[in-house]
C-alpha cells in the first residue's frame, strides 16, 4: 500500500475534497485541458493518496513517460488487479526499458512525501495562511470606505465660512462661566475707517472664492458617495486639495481691511490646515496606514475651529458696514 492509516479522523474531509478535485480534473482531461487536469489531479492524490482513479487519470495527462509510470505503479499498489494500470505500465516500461514486474513498494521521494504521516498538516497550514491573507485583503476596501466617510463627514461640517444676512444672525447667548474647552478667540473688531466700497469689494472677492470652494466640496462628496475604488476616492481628494490650495493663494493675495486683517489671516490658517488634512488622506491612499486618517481628522477639526472663528469676525464687521452678504451653504 502507498500509505498507512491516516493519523487523524479529520482527514475524511480531505477525502471529500479530493473526490471533488478528481471529478473536476477528469472533466478537464476529457475536455482536452491537460494542464488544468494535471493540476487538479495532483491536488486530489495529495489530499487522498489512496484515490485509485485519480492516479490513473493523472497518468494519462502527464507528458513524461516516467511520471506516468510512477502513477500507474501507485494504482497497482492500491489495487494490484487493475488491468488498465497493468497494461499501461507494460507499454510505458517498454519505452523506458524497465522490468515489468517492478512493484511500487520502493517509493520515490515524491511518493514518500505524499505518504508521510504529516502531509496533511503542511497543506492545512498553507490553507490557513491563505485564508488569513484573503481576510487581510478584504479589510483594505473596508478601511478605505470607513476612512473616506470619516474625513468626508468632517468636511461636510466645515463652514468655509457661511455668510448670512443681518436678519439671519442668531441672538447672542450669555457666555458660560466654565467650558471644557476654550475656543480660539475671535479677533476684536475696531470701529471702521475703511470706505464702504473697499469693504464691499473685499467681501465680493472672498465670496467668489467661497462659491468655488463650495462647488469643489460638492463634487468631492458626489464622487466619494458613488465611488467603489480607492483610485476614484484618491482622485477626488487630490482635486479638492488642489482647489483649496488655489483658493488659499487667491485669498492670500487680497488686501483685507485693517479692521479684519486678523480674521483674514485666521481664515487662511484654516485653509492651510485643511490642505494638510487632505495631504494626509492622499498619503493614506498610498500606504493604507490607518493612523494617517486619525491625523487628518484632527487637522480638519482644527481647520473648522479657525474658519468658524474667522466667520464670526467677518459677520460682525459686515453688520457694522451694513453689508448684506449672500448666504452660502456649509461646505
Amino acid at each position: 500500500m502507498i500509505i498507512e492509516a491516516m493519523p487523524e479522523p479529520g482527514v475524511k474531509i480531505f477525502a471529500q475534497q479530493a473526490e471533488q478535485l478528481y471529478q473536476r480534473g477528469m472533466a478537464a482531461a476529457r475536455g482536452g485541458q491537460k494542464a488544468v487536469a494535471e493540476r487538479l489531479l495532483r491536488q486530489a492524490v495529495r489530499l487522498n493518496p489512496q484515490h485509485e482513479q485519480a492516479w490513473l487519470w493523472l497518468s494519462g495527462v502527464l507528458d513524461k513517460p516516467e511520471d506516468s509510470a510512477f502513477c500507474l505503479r501507485a494504482v497497482i499498489g492500491i489495487n494490484p488487479a487493475n488491468e488498465r494500470a497493468q497494461q499501461g505500465l507494460v507499454l510505458l516500461q517498454q519505452r523506458l526499458q524497465q522490468p515489468v514486474n517492478e512493484t511500487p513498494t520502493a517509493l520515490t521521494p515524491l511518493t514518500q512525501a505524499i505518504a508521510a504521516d504529516g502531509w496533511w498538516s503542511s497543506w492545512r497550514d498553507a490553507q490557513a495562511t491563505w485564508r488569513r491573507t484573503v481576510r487581510a485583503l478584504l479589510l483594505i476596501p473596508i478601511v478605505l470606505i470607513g476612512s473616506t466617510l470619516g474625513v468626508r463627514t468632517a468636511i461636510n461640517g466645515q463652514p468655509m465660512p457661511t455668510f448670512v444676512t443681518v436678519h439671519d444672525l442668531p441672538t447672542p447667548l450669555p457666555t458660560p462661566t466654565a467650558v471644557p474647552r476654550t475656543p480660539t478667540a475671535a479677533p476684536a473688531i475696531t470701529p471702521t475707517s475703511t470706505s464702504h466700497a473697499v469693504v464691499a469689494t473685499y467681501f465680493d472677492s472672498i465670496n467668489a472664492e467661497r462659491h468655488i470652494l463650495q462647488a469643489a466640496s460638492e463634487a468631492y462628496r458626489k464622487t466619494t458617495d458613488g465611488s467603489r475604488t480607492s483610485v476614484e476616492r484618491a482622485t477626488a481628494t487630490l482635486q479638492l486639495r488642489e482647489q483649496v490650495q488655489r483658493s488659499h493663494s487667491q485669498i492670500e493675495a487680497l488686501q483685507p481691511p485693517t479692521e479684519i486683517a486678523a480674521a483674514h489671516q485666521l481664515y487662511l490658517d484654516g485653509l492651510a490646515l485643511e490642505q494638510q488634512a487632505l495631504d494626509l488622506m492622499l498619503e493614506f491612499y498610498r500606504s493604507y496606514d490607518v493612523a494617517l486618517t486619525n491625523q487628518a481628522a484632527l487637522r480638519l477639526q482644527e481647520a473648522r475651529s479657525q474658519i468658524a472663528t474667522a466667520t464670526v469676525s467677518w459677520e460682525a464687521f459686515a453688520i457694522q458696514q451694513s453689508i448684506t452678504l449672500p448666504s452660502i451653504g456649509a461646505q
